[in-house]
């Protein structure tokens, strides 16, 4: 093998969801040459499996993690400013059962209890949500919390059990696609560093020398010559450092999962809130308004399969019997469920401590370079999708260091695709649609519902539309030619990507055998696609939809 057969970067990083996907976009505005490759599509693994939250971690107040806290809350601010098109400000419900419970448990969890507390009363979330507000001042976006009583919270939700006693509000934020985030991040790395790439099905094959082997799908073997690698694979951490030699015990990894209702009375209640919730076990439960459904989340249990993960029957019946115990004045039936979802949080190995209760605080130990192995390895551990940027910016920090290379920018400010731009006020939003009517010649609706969808970049896709776009079958909100841009311009390998992480349709229960017939038939033309490889693609999202996602489609 000779050295023009191999490919030279500075940072080879495993992993393409939020947290490898942050690092290659930090490192890359420091003009430092990477490579980034995932076994799937970029933000496929645990990245997108959240509960769609953006938001400073209330209860890990519980445990004491006032950092945690207060990076988080700040994160969360940073993300409603830089990227507006997905993040928005979730009015936030707390339903409150009792007035004193909970504050000696709260303080055995506070000085290290491995058990969770029940039962948080009124006194101990107005305290806690008091405490959010100090913690969240910094670069403050939203207002501040309020208490109610009981007649107040049944009059403004009727449907919630005559046990309330109380309902504290306040505001986290909410990411509308988070998957996009991920392919955003590193599509503006590529745009700051030529000289780097991304590539999505592609698998690490081994290393040998220092020289690692990853295996494109579709085509050869390419060897890279890496100075440093970051493990960023979340759940498969351990397994990735297997593959490079190295024997690690760092994650610990629990499954959430979560259901997609249809649900119009919960969400005329809901009103564009988040109810936040205690189950009867004392487990923290959410559901919230998306893409026009109610989403239910989520379980913490132990789990080591991130291949293999999904949403359980005995998941959907505690879900739905703890809707019905918070609001017994509605109905709830596995017949509402349009769409479930799991994935495997990459927390550290944590054996004896509740799953609620292992930190989701981020770290990067690094393996040192050796002999056979001349490349060190860091792998990202734990974290949260709200505090990505931070740790982003810690690791990129380190590697910068090791490289001898000067930081030339933060990141703190720095707006996110097509957030770029985005427009803030009423009377912005009106000027940026009235100026893109006229260079585009697209309806001003139109440009309304693509701003929603893709902040600034709606420019670009509204351009390629033209006058009068076709309406996609069966989901009018979207057009064939606005998924003819996509599979132009956002590196699409698989129907599956396309349909489940490009666009909403999946996840919003709007998937039918005649939009996806189509959909196909749209991605074989711009992808050229054989007919067999068409009808092939048609197959694997029909098993991958009911495997993973509860969801049974015939395409005949």
């Amino acid at each position: 093998m000779t050295d023009a057969e191999i490919d030279h970067f500075d940072v080879l990083i495993i992993g393409a969801g939020v947290n490898g996907a942050g690092v290659f976009r930090d490192l890359c505005a420091q003009g430092v040459k990477c490579l980034i490759v995932d076994k799937g599509d970029f933000g496929s693994g645990t990245s997108a499996a959240p509960s769609r939250l953006i938001h400073g971690g209330l209860k890990y107040l519980e445990t004491g993690e006032l950092r945690l806290v207060a990076e988080s809350t700040y994160e969360r601010n940073l993300l409603l400013k830089n990227a507006a098109h997905l993040v928005r400000p979730l009015p936030t419900a707390i339903p409150i059962l009792s007035w004193g419970k909970g504050v000696t448990a709260a303080l055995r969890t506070l000085l290290g209890s491995t058990t969770a507390p029940r039962s948080r009363g009124a006194l101990l979330v107005k305290a806690g949500l008091a405490m959010y507000d100090f913690y969240g001042a910094r670069a403050r976006q939203m207002p501040k919390h309020r208490m109610v009583g009981a007649r107040r919270a049944r009059a403004e939700i009727p449907a919630l059990t005559p046990r309330i006693k109380a309902l504290g509000t306040y505001y986290d934020a909410t990411v509308t696609a988070p998957e996009r985030l991920v392919l955003e991040l590193i599509q503006d790395g590529l745009k700051a560093s030529p000289g780097s790439e991304a590539m999505n099905w592609c698998t690490v094959m081994g290393q040998s020398q220092g020289v690692v082997s990853v295996g494109p799908e579709g085509g050869e073997n390419r060897r890279i010559k890496p100075r440093i690698v970051i493990n960023a694979a979340g759940p498969w951490i351990d397994r990735v450092n297997a593959v490079l030699g190295l024997d690690s015990r760092y994650i610990g990894g629990t499954k959430g999962s979560h259901v997609l209702l249809d649900h119009p009375e919960l969400l005329r209640q809901l009103n564009g809130r988040m109810l936040y919730f205690e189950a009867d076990d004392g487990r923290i439960l959410l559901v919230l308004p998306f893409q026009g459904k109610a989403l239910v989340g989520s379980t913490d249990i132990p789990s080591d399969e991130p291949d293999r993960v999904a949403c359980t029957d005995d998941e959907t019946t505690y879900f739905l019997q703890s809707l019905r115990d918070l609001l017994p004045g509605l109905a709830f039936s596995r017949d509402q469920i349009v769409y479930a979802y799991a994935g495997i949080r990459p927390l550290p190995n944590s054996d004896g401590v509740a799953p609620g209760l292992i930190s989701r605080d981020h770290s990067a130990p690094t393996d040192p370079a050796t002999g056979g192995r001349p490349f060190p390895v860091t792998s990202l551990i734990g974290g949260k999708w709200t505090t990505f940027r931070a740790f982003s910016a810690q690791v990129t920090d380190a590697v910068l260091d090791d490289l001898g290379v000067p930081r030339l920018r933060q990141t703190d400010d720095m707006p996110i695709g097509g957030g770029r731009d985005m427009p803030r006020s009423e009377e912005a939003r009106t000027a940026w649609i009235d100026a893109a009517v006229r260079t585009t010649g697209a309806r001003s609706e139109r440009l309304a519902i693509l701003l929603d969808r893709y902040g600034t970049t709606a420019h670009d896709i509204a351009r390629h539309e033209g006058v009068d776009p076709v309406e996609l079958v069966d989901a009018p909100d979207f057009t064939e030619s606005e998924l003819d841009w996509i599979l132009r311009n956002e590196r699409v390998v698989h129907l599956s990507d396309i349909l489940l992480r490009r666009t909403p349709l999946g996840i919003s229960g709007q998937l039918t055998p005649r939009l996806c017939r189509r959909v196909a038939s749209i991605s074989a033309e711009v992808l050229n696609w054989t007919s067999a490889r068409e009808l092939s693609e048609l197959a694997d999202l029909s098993t991958l939809l009911a495997e993973r996602h509860g969801l049974h489609l015939d395409f005949g």
